[in-house]
């Protein structure tokens, strides 16, 4: 991998981890096209610059994030299952591209029903945080967006706009510090500290902000459902060009 893909695909994960187009997804693209074959390892090393772009982002919501806490680990256990129990059926999905568009199609339609939720102001429980949590675990399968998904729900249940966005995001801190922990050894490689690397790392935690920030304007101004055209016009070029 030369540094102009590496460069890239950290610009790609920044903006698209946080956006409802599925990182996973374009990742995977750009990894099939560039000819190189997906690793763990840049996996992982760059999710953790986008827990570093959520944490930043989030430094001052920690009484959020701790007066929910017993919410959130209730939304983590089911993709913790999946990600322990089906580890290897996940990874056979992930390395058959050509599943891609169905998947892309999935987020598609979780963001294009946005458009006819009606306003509400309900407030989080154990149930609708589990349901949210049953999300996140489908949205462990490439190209079905992670925040697309957790805020998707969490809007159908009921959920202020704020509340959604925020609690979709204490669940990835969750889900991104135990993959960390579960995988440590493919992070701390040497390969991981060289100085196309940690510029990579720089852009992705840049990007990620921004994103942020942006996808926070889009949830408020709830205008979801037009990412859901993007990846629906994706889907169907992938259709014919994989």
């Amino acid at each position: 991998m030369n540094p102009f893909q590496s460069y890239l695909l950290g610009l790609v994960q920044g903006i698209t981890e946080f956006l409802p187009i599925s990182s996973s997804g374009h990742l995977n693209l750009l990894q099939h096209f560039f000819g190189l074959t997906p690793s763990l390892s840049l996996d992982i090393f760059l999710n953790t610059a986008t827990l570093f772009s959520v944490i930043f982002f989030f430094r001052n919501q920690i009484k959020y994030f701790f007066y929910n806490l017993i919410f959130i680990i209730i939304a983590s256990i089911p993709a913790a299952l999946v990600g322990i129990l089906l580890k290897n059926q996940v990874e056979i999905i992930f390395s058959d591209i050509k599943l891609l568009p169905y998947f892309f199609l999935l987020t598609s339609a979780l963001l294009i029903s946005t458009k006819f939720i009606k306003k509400s102001e309900s407030k989080l429980n154990y149930l609708n945080a589990f349901l949210i949590g049953i999300m996140q675990a489908v949205a462990i399968l490439p190209a079905v967006s992670r925040s697309g998904a957790t805020i998707v729900t969490a809007l159908w249940l009921g959920l202020a706009s704020v509340e959604a966005f925020n609690f979709s995001f204490c669940l990835f801190i969750v889900a991104s510090l135990g993959t960390i922990v579960l995988d440590y050894k493919n992070l701390i490689l040497v390969q991981n500290f060289t100085p196309v690397m940690l510029t990579t790392f720089f852009i992705t935690f840049i990007a990620g902000i921004i994103a942020l920030y942006f996808l926070k304007k889009v949830v408020a101004s709830k205008n979801l459902w037009y990412f859901g055209i993007y990846t629906s016009i994706l889907a169907t070029i992938l259709f014919f060009i994989l």
